[in-house]
């Protein structure tokens, strides 16, 4: 131990002794130490913290899976099969269920939408969570309907005031009245976001038994996992029994109740962003090892007097691992409050955003992280320090490190530093490509067909309650009003309503001719959305053949549809779509039958990123729903009108809210969040390793003509030319630099293919990215040996001949 704290005492001496190159070195390492702990943190938050539930490892969710495939995400189960499950396992398991909905408040002056869930009377008892404020649902409660609700600590906050009589206070939800029975705990949400929780309907007439649940189950504390696994297989042997049709190729499992706020595709790309963090740490670890190896040869002579009075092997390697431990340690210091900071804007960015992780998940430090942190650190320290201890222990036991020896020595140590060299230009290599193809997905999305000029158009979301509005007319006759509404307004160009916007994505369909009949194989499928009458002139869309959806179009007229130009393409077999009939949903026994009145040119209803498909809109009044997304083309700004929206909105019905109130540019970005935060940090992590692998070449070009000084000097005074110096450092470099590309190449493009095969929405850039990833590195190598070469052009050949 009195050896190690020497040790360590001269090892600090050493690195104050140098503070230029101990800042650079502890500069490299914290960059990569820096970019690992924020993954830690992230890894650690996302994944292996357990859920905040009491013996969480209990918690299971249950679904249904292809039969072939259970490694991916579970399918819900209808009401009925949750019910009937929860008998099945009554002994061996408590068994829950949620759906999530848009829930609507509107006993205050303004109405607001909720993330919201209806949920079993026991969800918060089988996840062992009770309500900070009054009581928690009960079984009786799902024969109750809407009577009862549970608020969020959140928004009994923000809407009520932190009333503390909030209990028992009628409240108007989702047009009708109920009672608030509790508030859950501050910063509880589940499943995602939610903050509102209405009981299911489960009993009783009109429950609506067709409804899917995910469902949630608890193992009693003596029942094993195989016991689930056998109940769970014994209920799903009798319900395939019962009902073949239904669960036909299909089988229920068992999944960690975790992975529904983590599922297997976002652990997939946190992996990949490991892979990537680790791939900087060991860009930065080679350039600290260069630093140190360059260090180690001009502390050579002080090495040679510890050999000569005695110093072992073992000593010398100790002292230089210790100065290395030392280094990393006070990059730790610094790579903590950075990974910190880049923790903290992750979370931001999810707040601000619908796609974000439940609100129980905080991207902070605990104590596996800090373990992990720490093991990080030593293996950084020994994988940075190793190498440069190894080769100085073996040049003193050869007599390398006595005066006079440099060019042995130098030589030796030159070969490794390009080694490492190498070495950082492949892994950034490798990580770039990856950064350039998440780059050129992004910017392909950006670059995607809309179909429509977005620009001065304002969208919203509104949903109409059955028990407020309970047949389709109804519901058609609101939307209409506030679509007249709304174009009554001066500030407004045009309005429309639709179930879906272009470009954003909408239910896909399966869709047949008439003569055609259903068999057991896949049938064509489009995708589907109802529209009002103005949904073409507020959109700027037109007509190639045909007309579209007017007066004629009644609710009780002939079922009609408008195709886009796919549609009529690929499904009119080279003749005439007009007045052609398509079943939709063939499959269903009251299939409607429609048929095509009009073609839509440059109609786009897939979502940037995703596999383009034929698109078929019917009439609203044909078709009613009751939540429909508006689009309003203004004069000006449209953020501007967004206050003036929901107070029209309000003036039709004063109990639906307009939510999700965005520009169309905000709408289509709030759809590719996931790939543009990720492009944002994967662009940080290839920005830092591009920096470190630009440091390592000019390092190792500075540690050449250093050490050929005088070889320089001589040729320059027998005449060399300026050029002939110049060509031999740039081979030098060259020969590092392809051979590291090379190798990036051969380990970056199947990674690249990995990370864009994880992002269903991002393609890769093939040789754009490729050529694009060469450039940077090329120009990032010549301005590493731009400053060197200089240097060496300008050396005086006396004063290089009487160099040492």
């Amino acid at each position: 131990m009195r050896t190690l704290v020497l040790e360590l005492k001269q090892a600090w001496r050493a690195i104050v002794l140098r503070p230029g190159f101990s800042a650079l070195a502890v500069g490299v390492l914290a960059a990569g130490l820096a970019c690992v702990i924020y993954m830690l943190i992230a890894i650690g938050s996302l994944v292996l913290r357990p859920l905040p539930f009491p013996h969480a490892d209990r918690l299971h969710h249950v679904g249904l899976h292809d039969g072939n495939d259970s490694g991916g995400s579970l399918e819900p189960l209808r009401s009925q099969d949750l019910l009937d499950l929860r008998r099945q396992l009554a002994g061996t398991a408590e068994v829950a269920g949620f759906m999530q909905a848009t829930v609507n408040l509107s006993d205050l002056e303004r109405p607001e939408r909720f993330a919201g869930a209806f949920v079993s009377g026991n969800l918060f008892q089988v996840l062992g969570v009770a309500p900070a404020l009054g009581r928690d649902f009960a079984l009786t409660d799902e024969q109750d309907g809407a009577a009862v609700v549970m608020l969020s600590h959140a928004v009994w906050v923000a809407r009520y005031g932190a009333d503390p009589g909030i209990v028992g206070r009628q409240v108007r939800l989702n047009t009708l009245p109920a009672t608030v029975i509790g508030v859950m705990p501050q910063d509880f949400s589940y499943p995602d976001r939610e903050t509102v929780w209405v009981p299911a309907r489960f009993a009783g007439a009109g429950t609506g038994t067709d409804q899917e649940y995910r469902v949630v189950v608890r193992r009693t504390a003596d029942a094993s996992m195989a016991a689930l696994d056998a109940a769970i297989a014994a209920w799903f042997a009798d319900a395939a029994r019962a009902q073949p049709a239904h669960f036909r190729h299909l089988a229920a499992a068992a999944q960690p109740l975790a992975w529904l706020a983590v599922n297997p595709g976002t652990r997939t790309v946190i992996g990949i962003m490991l892979a990537s963090v680790l791939l900087v740490l060991l860009v930065a670890c080679a350039n600290a090892a260069n630093l140190l190896l360059t260090r180690t040869l001009g502390r050579r002579q002080e090495l040679a007097v510890r050999v000569a009075l005695g110093a072992s092997s073992r000593r010398l390697m100790l002292h230089l691992i210790a100065q290395s431990l030392l280094l990393t340690l006070a990059a730790v210091a610094i790579a903590i409050p950075l990974a910190h900071l880049g923790a903290a804007w992750t979370e931001r960015m999810f707040a601000a955003s619908e796609d974000g992780p439940p609100l129980w998940i905080h991207f902070t430090f605990d104590p596996q992280v800090i373990g992990m942190t720490a093991a990080v650190a030593v293996l950084t320290a020994l994988a940075a320090g190793l190498l440069p201890a190894l080769r100085a222990r073996e040049a003193a036991l050869a007599g390398d490190l006595r005066d006079g020896a440099r060019g042995i020595a130098g030589g030796r140590f030159a070969r490794i530093s390009r080694v490492l060299v190498i070495g950082e230009v492949a892994l950034s290599c490798a990580l770039l490509i990856a950064v350039g193809t998440l780059a050129y997905g992004i910017a392909a999305l950006d670059r995607t067909e809309l179909g429509i000029d977005p620009s001065n158009i304002l969208t919203a979301r509104v949903g109409l309650f059955a028990d407020a509005h309970p047949t389709g007319a109804e519901q058609t006759r609101v939307i209409e009003r506030i679509v007249e509404r709304l174009r009554a307004d001066p500030a407004v160009i045009d309005a429309t309503a639709g179930t879906n916007l272009p470009a954003l994505g909408t239910q896909l369909r399966e869709v047949l001719p008439e003569r055609e009949t259903a068999g057991d194989g896949p049938l064509p499928r489009t995708l589907y959305a109802a529209a009002d009458d103005r949904y073409l002139a507020a959109y700027g869309l037109r007509l190639r053949e045909g007309r579209f959806f007017d007066t004629r179009d009644a609710a009780d007229g002939v079922p009609v549809a408008v195709v886009d130009a796919r549609f009529a393409d690929r499904m009119a077999a080279g003749g005439p779509v007009l007045g052609q009939r398509f079943r939709l949903n063939p499959r269903e026994p009251s299939s409607p039958l429609l048929t095509v009145i009009g073609v839509v040119e440059g109609l786009t209803m897939s979502q940037p990123g995703t596999p383009v498909h034929p698109a078929l809109l019917v009439p609203l009044r044909q078709q009613p729903a009751r939540f429909v997304s508006l689009a309003v083309r203004v004069h000006g700004d449209p953020a501007a009108f967004a206050p003036r929206l929901s107070d029209l909105i309000r003036a039709v019905d004063a109990d639906t809210p307009a939510y999700w109130v965005r520009t169309y540019a905000q709408t289509i970005r709030e759809k590719t969040f996931t790939e543009r935060l990720l492009a944002q940090v994967f662009g940080a992590f290839g920005a830092i390793a591009l920096i470190l692998a630009g440091a390592g070449l000019y390092g190792v070009m500075a540690f050449a003509v250093a050490q050929r000084t005088r070889e320089i000097g001589v040729r320059r005074a027998l005449g060399a030319s300026a050029g002939s110096v110049l060509r031999d450092l740039a081979t030098l470099t060259g020969t590092q630099l392809g051979i590291g590309l090379a190798l990036g190449l051969a380990l970056g493009i199947p990674f690249a293919r990995v990370l864009a095969g994880a992002l269903d929405s991002i393609e890769g850039g093939g040789v754009l990215v490729v050529l694009a990833v060469l450039l940077v590195l090329g120009l990032a190598a010549a301005l590493a040996v731009a400053v060197p070469a200089r240097r060496a052009l300008r050396v005086d050949p006396m004063v290089a001949l009487r160099h040492d």
